[in-house]
């Protein structure tokens, strides 16, 4: 772990409101052979959202190399979270094989509803405590995430992931006003193909082609499941998926 600039071996943090509250942002990354998976795209998000809670910093490309040298990780996970006073490096093992992908996910719905006026919902703040507790419930019931309505019982996201449906050959996923993260894996898609944002129900993801989940650790995920319904699945989906594949193996080789 890094803390402030410094290699450490325990939790040794500076008492700030993102100690006691929550009150910052992170980051989570994806590390292949050195290289940091849309490294510009996580800063830029990561310092808008220190710059709406009123935090004095910026978290730069060069710190973020520096920080996976010290802490030797080529492969793997890199989170990074900024609060007032700390700036924490960690890193993890990358835990999706290709057993899960080859599976996919099944998700249950959570009963816990977003609030698309929310504060947290537009950034990614340390501040969550929803999403620990709805995807930790999902897990220990044998799903592999949970499914968020907003108050108006519109799909936003999941605990973890942005949400695409297909629907006659055309990509769709949520609009943002519906109270979610733009996710950066979500906006690659929207890059790389049409993408129309609308405001979606659960009778429409129920009844739609083929469902996927996107973010920057695990890239794109099949979804079969929702709670005891199977859902529908879309060649689309597997094309989307190897498309990306083919973006990351071309990052991990230009170093």
């Amino acid at each position: 772990m890094m803390i402030n600039n410094t290699i450490v071996d325990n939790d040794t943090l500076l008492p700030d409101r993102g100690y006691f509250y929550g009150y910052g942002v992170f980051e989570t990354l994806r590390v292949i052979n050195g290289t940091i998976i849309f490294l510009e795209e996580h800063l830029s998000r990561l310092n808008k959202g220190l710059m709406y809670l009123g935090i004095q910093k910026a978290i730069n490309e060069k710190e973020v190399k520096a920080a996976i040298r010290a802490l030797s990780c080529d492969n793997g996970v890199i989170k990074i979270n900024v609060s007032e006073e700390n700036t924490v490096f960690t890193t993890r093992p990358l835990s999706y094989g290709q057993m899960h992908y080859e599976e996919g996910y099944r998700l249950t719905l959570s009963r816990v509803k977003r609030n698309p006026t929310s504060h947290t919902v537009s950034i990614k703040s340390m501040n969550y405590l929803d999403n620990i507790i709805e995807l930790e419930k999902a897990k220990k019931h044998g799903f592999s995430d949970a499914l968020f309505l907003n108050i108006h019982n519109e799909i936003c996201e999941t605990a973890v992931a942005n949400v695409f449906i297909i629907e006659g050959n055309k990509i769709i996923t949520p609009e943002a006003s519906s109270g979610l993260l733009r996710g950066i894996m979500r906006q690659w898609v929207m890059n790389t193909y049409p993408v129309m944002e609308e405001k979606l129900t659960l009778s429409r993801l129920l009844s739609s082609e083929g469902v996927f989940v996107t973010n920057s650790v695990m890239g794109i995920m099949k979804v079969i499941a929702l709670d005891e319904v199977t859902l529908n699945q879309h060649k689309m989906v597997q094309e989307i998926a190897s498309k990306y594949g083919e973006v990351i193996d071309g990052m991990g080789r230009n170093l």
